[in-house]
């Protein structure tokens, strides 16, 4: 057993050292140049790095040679570390191909399009804490695409203090400031690992301390980075892990944590001055009949609470006994939905929701790929943008159409500044409508309808400003879903609050017909959102509370809120391993019944 136990230790950590080599080796190693003509560039740097006049040349004819329009320059001797933490963060050939992604890089110096970089609004280049930098990284590529990572020859300080915060760039999130990294956990696992079976399976064990000391020789022996540090840590691994862990932690804070502690302690004063005013207030007046179909034959369906950012109050769902529609009731006021909406997708939730929306490409191309297969769009609107991540998915595969976008949050208008969209109208669609009567062959709406307090008078706007002949889009949650019946309250695509209405296809395929529509095709599993029993798992474990900062809670974290987030862990492992075991075991049941669907449609002449 205990020959066992060393041996699956031992080929897990071989395992993941080929595939951190494998990444490694995607690197390419900046090859000296002279200067050329072409693009502007403009270099940002992190403090105290120095670039050389020569490799800074370089690295524009290299940019210049692949079409590059962002390249991150990785220090041919990265500290061991540092280095694993990029590569375990970033698969390159992946990295180099997803045009779609966010940036991603060393976070020590980056060069970028000089013309990007001013769209971006970004205006410091120099002395930046690695994660301002890393920050401007992840918001660059958003104005390019077209990124990549060469090894250079740049000169910098070894700052321990900046580990934390490169990690935090690593993750493109905007986690807890003082809780652990993901990656630190991850290394702290391994080192346990190897420590159980010095303990357990001795002497075997030794053997794989040896092993656990000697990966990164394995790892980045005839790569294109070699750590300056990579001797010394082969040698004192077993001490340096804990070691490097601690001080990583007990790092002094950033310019970059100070502003974001400061900005959630505001938003904790705001917060706390509405909560203490009671969530209650929030709901409108309950109404006695269905938005739907004006049946008073209603009843409860679920009681649900805010699963996307942990806020205060609960929400009850009715179900129409005769139509199957459900809603949210009683709904909430205008203020209610600024209170739930405020810091999902802009302010504190600003980088998670680029994260989020920049990971969806393939459901963004499925769509695009289900107009085509019908039409050739000469304008497109699309209503609901946010800011235009599937707009700027769909041009890739319909490169002659004009994408318009709609919403009611000025990420529309960042959508223009970033060349996702032609044009941009930042508003509520009812309102606008009847000046875009007309003008577009395609209207869609993602995930939109679901959103809106009158869902019907919103397809009556549609069908009106669509053209004889135009297409209608439509995608949104499946309220008939068997996953929202076994999962009840914890089903994620319930979304309250927000969501307020959820619409059975069957009553949405009617009402299109009704309004002289030609409902053209269906999709259910092309539409699916991905695994549900792992999503509400994890929606479970956020509830609990892994974000201790969130500004919404009580109080600032202590003692008391960390004691918290280490039981939610321990819970999170059993809890994540049987929702996976549970969507792996129900995946023939996605192929006829999703968690989402899609519907085309094209009016009718007369």
């Amino acid at each position: 057993m205990t020959i066992a136990l060393a041996c699956l230790v031992a080929a897990c950590m071989a395992a993941n050292a080929i595939r951190l080599r494998r990444r490694l080796t995607a690197l390419d190693r900046l090859r000296p140049s002279g200067p050329g003509g072409g693009a502007a560039y403009t270099l940002l740097t992190a403090r105290g790095v120095t670039v050389p006049d020569a490799v800074r040349a370089a690295a524009e004819a290299h940019a210049r040679e692949h079409g590059l329009a962002m390249l991150d320059l990785v220090p041919s001797d990265l500290p061991v570390d540092e280095a694993l933490d990029l590569i375990r963060h970033l698969d390159v050939r992946r990295y180099r191909d997803d045009t779609l992604g966010m940036g991603r890089g060393a976070c020590y110096a980056l060069l970028v399009d000089a013309e990007a970089l001013a769209r971006s609004g970004i205006a410091a280049t120099e002395d930046l804490d690695p994660d301002e930098l890393g920050e401007a990284t992840a918001r660059l590529r958003l104005y390019t695409g077209a990124a990549d990572l060469v090894v250079a020859d740049v000169r910098a300080h070894d700052r321990i203090q900046f580990r934390r915060s490169r990690l935090r760039s690593l993750a493109l999130v905007i986690p807890q400031t003082l809780a652990l990294p993901q990656t630190l956990m991850a290394a702290a696992v391994g080192y346990l690992l190897m420590l159980a079976c010095v303990a357990l399976a001795w002497p075997y064990g030794l053997l794989v301390a040896a092993l656990y000391c000697a990966l990164p020789c394995v790892v980045f022996a005839g790569t294109p980075v070699i750590p300056r540090d990579l001797p010394r840590v082969t040698v004192t691994r077993l001490v340096h892990t804990p070691w490097s862990i601690w001080r990583t932690l007990r790092a002094p804070r950033t310019r970059w944590e100070r502003r974001l502690i400061a900005r959630r302690e505001e938003a904790r004063v705001w917060y706390r001055a509405q909560i203490d005013q009671g969530v209650e207030r929030f709901a409108g007046p309950r109404r006695n009949d269905c938005p739907w179909c004006g049946s008073e034959r209603i009843g409860r369906l679920v009681t649900v609470r805010d699963v996307l950012q942990g806020k205060p109050g609960t929400f009850r769902l009715d179900r129409c006994r005769d139509c199957r529609h459900v809603f949210q009731n009683p709904r909430l006021t205008p203020e209610g939905l600024d209170f739930y909406y405020k810091d999902v997708y802009d302010g504190l939730g600003d980088v998670l929701a680029e994260r989020i929306f920049s990971s969806n490409t393939a459901w963004y191309l499925a769509r695009a790929a289900m107009v085509r297969r019908f039409a050739e769009p000469g304008a497109w609107l699309d209503v609901g943008t946010g800011k235009a991540h599937f707009c700027r998915a769909a041009r890739t595969v319909l490169p002659r159409t004009r994408f318009d976008g709609l919403d009611m949050s000025a990420g529309v208008q960042e959508a223009v500044a970033r060349g996702w969209v032609h044009n941009g109208y930042r508003g509520a669609f009812l309102a606008a409508a009847h000046r875009l009567n007309g003008r577009y062959d395609v209207i869609s709406m993602h995930h939109y309808l679901e959103h809106t307090a009158e869902p019907l008078a919103e397809l009556d706007a549609a069908v009106k400003a669509l053209p004889s002949g135009g297409h209608l889009l439509l995608e949104m949650p499946d309220p008939e879903s068997w996953f929202g019946r076994v999962l009840r309250g914890s089903w994620v695509p319930w979304l309250a609050p927000q969501h307020l209405n959820m619409i059975p296809l069957g009553n949405l395929r009617q009402a299109l017909e009704l309004r002289g529509m030609e409902v053209l095709a269906v999709e259910r599993r092309e539409a699916d959102q991905g695994p549900d029993f792992v999503a509400s798992a994890a929606a479970v474990v956020n509830r609990l509370g892994l974000d201790v900062d969130r500004p919404w809670w009580p109080r600032p974290p202590g003692r008391r809120e960390y004691a918290g987030v280490l039981g939610t862990l321990l819970l999170a492992a059993p809890l994540m391993g049987a929702a996976i075991v549970a969507d792996v075991a129900t995946l023939p049941l996605r192929r006829t019944n999703s968690n989402a669907y899609r519907i085309l449609a094209r009016k009718q002449a007369g």
